[in-house]
């Protein structure tokens, strides 16, 4: 017992600065509702880390992220339908796979949906300058580069998923 004790007066303050695992927390919490001598030793009562405010704070920080990455989506895809009718379109070539993969990365198993969305953009945002039929083959070329940086995102992502599992 005066073995668990020492470790558990070593653990004390890292349980009470919320830094310990929870393994550790758990055992510092089983010690002191036994130990009447290490519950005297801790001047402090003892704050065990809020794991409610843990899952909400990691829960704002997802969101935060997916509406950056989402209004950055939205902003690509705009950025790739105005340099259509530019010297710049073959910028698109580079822009359409990026936005492919972070809609890989924003939505997962949605993510069929990005291109989709790019060429359903470009369709309908060029239907005013060139008719119906015209837009056509620009907006197939921009949700097939997005397809295939849907494709490019995956493969990293089992990529660096492997390199993890080792």
């Amino acid at each position: 017992m005066k073995e668990t004790c020492g470790v558990v007066q070593d653990l004390l303050p890292l349980v009470q600065d919320g830094v310990a695992s929870e393994e550790s927390c758990r055992l510092v919490r089983e010690h002191l509702a036994e130990c009447t001598d290490c519950q005297m030793l801790s001047a402090a009562p003892v704050k065990l880390p809020d794991e409610k405010l843990d899952r909400r704070l990691v829960a704002a920080v997802r969101k935060a992220f997916f509406r950056v990455g989402m209004g950055l989506l939205l902003i690509g895809g705009l950025t790739g339908v105005v340099l259509t009718d530019s010297m710049g379109v073959f910028y698109n070539f580079i822009l359409m796979p990026v936005l492919g993969m972070l809609g890989y990365w924003l939505l997962g198993k949605k993510s069929l949906f990005v291109p989709l969305g790019i060429f359903l953009l470009g369709y309908l945002s060029q239907i005013p300058k060139m008719g119906f039929a015209a837009p056509f083959p620009y907006a197939f070329l921009y949700g097939l580069f997005c397809a295939i940086g849907l494709g490019m995102g995956f493969l990293f992502r089992y990529a660096f998923g492997k390199e993890e599992e080792q």
